[in-house]
């Protein structure tokens, strides 16, 4: 008989998948805005315009979406926040038409809404996801986990253009919005009925599998109960939390250079195809695929061997020194089929950062979990926020090959920001009733 899946690892799996649905929901717009665009009369501006109301959205609600999960739990709280995007990503195929459109909004701006409230629920997707995990898996499993979340985002980015663009083109681009918004909504039923805030809560949780998650230092119920306060000044002035944003700023500018830019680089500036172009586009989301949980496996065995310190800090600076070097050498490449190679490495190095960066996160935190990586999230969408804009105008200027490498130079930047993080420094804060949880020792099992 073929051994049970560890229930912990059936909660990842789910966690994956709603990363994958969130990527999706989150890009479906700019693929449909082929057709959106000409059946509204909305300029390439206006556009742009849209899309940043869904990242203004997306970045600010990572901190009341990871203080909720710290204080509410993150098992009410994601279900939420799918159960949310959902809607408004159904609602994004009626925004034309609904009833106060051209009496009070015109669809510019009724688009603009609803695109902003899609981001507020995918703002708390990842603070909550990242709670998840700090409650759920052990301290040496956290960074290949969390880089499996992360692999289930860049798939879903890979997958996004081919799908909903067969389905614009088969049904049109308001089917391919509605068959999205039902799929979160029975992904958010799905997860409420199997997730648990903490796996002592779930009935199928063995002794054993506790074992291995808490190692000795099982918490009795009563001492994991959520904080009632969060301690935000000690948050916001702690040296970790703030060389850990300044570095996440730094990788949020050069993740979102792909999102926003890489495929028209491709087709403008290195003479792809329109089709070709869009093949290769796939590429650093391939990438992230494969490099996410590879990165976080890394950084888990350099932790077991060298301690969280030292093992975090060397898989996160390998991680951002090899993106700047790929980064630096994609952009003068002569030959195009090269630089698609090194540019596609260069995001998904930067993403294998992405398990040294939570583990470190859930470490330092401990119950303040959400509400760190809150801060440390949106720290990173500022970056993202900043790229789609400040890219284009260094290239007009300077050339793409310049603005390339502004974008390796912080990529470095934030590589040798981790010389002075120290994973291993848990924070300092008094939180009345409220036992932490030590981490847990490595133990050998399922």
């Amino acid at each position: 008989m073929a051994p049970r899946v560890a229930v912990r690892w059936q909660i990842l799996s789910l966690l994956a998948f709603v990363s994958l649905v969130r990527s999706i929901d989150a890009l479906n717009f700019s693929v449909a805005g082929k057709q959106i665009m000409p059946e509204y009369h909305l300029t390439a501006v206006q556009m742009g315009m849209l899309y940043t109301a869904f990242t203004v959205g997306y970045g600010i609600f990572h901190l009341p979406g990871g203080w909720a999960a710290d204080v509410i739990g993150p098992r009410l709280i994601l279900t939420v926040a799918i159960l949310w995007w959902s809607i408004f990503t159904g609602l994004t195929a009626l925004a034309g038409e609904l009833p106060v459109v051209g009496q009070y909004l015109a669809p510019f701006w009724a688009f603009f809404l609803i695109r902003f409230l899609v981001g507020v629920g995918e703002g708390a997707a990842y603070p909550t996801t990242s709670k998840t995990v700090a409650n759920w898996m052990a301290a040496d499993e956290r960074g290949l986990a969390s880089g499996l979340i992360w692999s289930g985002a860049g798939l879903g980015y890979a997958l996004a253009p081919p799908l909903v663009a067969w389905a614009m083109v088969r049904y049109g681009w308001r089917l391919a919005f509605s068959a999205l918004a039902v799929l979160g909504l029975l992904l958010a039923a799905l997860w409420y009925r199997e997730a648990r805030d903490r796996p002592e809560e779930h009935p199928r949780v063995s002794p054993e599998e506790l074992e291995r998650i808490y190692g000795d230092a099982q918490p009795a119920m009563p001492e994991t109960r959520p904080p009632r306060h969060t301690p935000w000044r000690a948050l916001l002035l702690n040296r970790n939390i703030v060389l850990l944003s300044v570095a996440s700023f730094c990788l949020g500018y050069v993740a979102y250079i792909y999102q926003s830019w890489f495929y028209l680089y491709l087709v403008n500036v290195r003479g792809f195809s329109i089709v070709t172009g869009g093949f290769f586009a796939a590429g650093p989301f391939l990438a992230v695929t494969i490099l996410s949980p590879l990165g976080g496996l890394v950084s888990d065995a350099l932790t077991r061997r060298h301690g969280s310190r030292k093992g975090r800090r060397a898989a996160a600076m390998m991680g951002f020194l090899s993106s700047a070097l790929c980064l630096y050498l994609g952009a003068g490449a002569t030959d195009p089929y090269v630089a698609v190679l090194f540019l596609s490495l260069g995001d998904g190095l930067i993403y294998s950062v992405v398990g040294s960066l939570w583990s470190t996160i859930m470490g330092i935190a401990g119950a303040h979990t959400g509400a760190v990586y809150g801060v440390v999230g949106l720290c990173a969408n500022i970056g993202g926020m900043l790229a789609p804009t400040l890219t284009p105008l260094l290239a007009a200027r300077y050339g793409w090959e310049a603005a390339l490498h502004v974008a390796a130079l912080l990529a470095g930047a934030g590589g040798l920001l981790w010389l002075v993080i120290d994973a291993g420094q848990k924070l300092a804060v008094d939180e009345p009733g409220v036992v932490p949880v030590p981490e847990a020792r490595v133990v050998q099992g399922q």
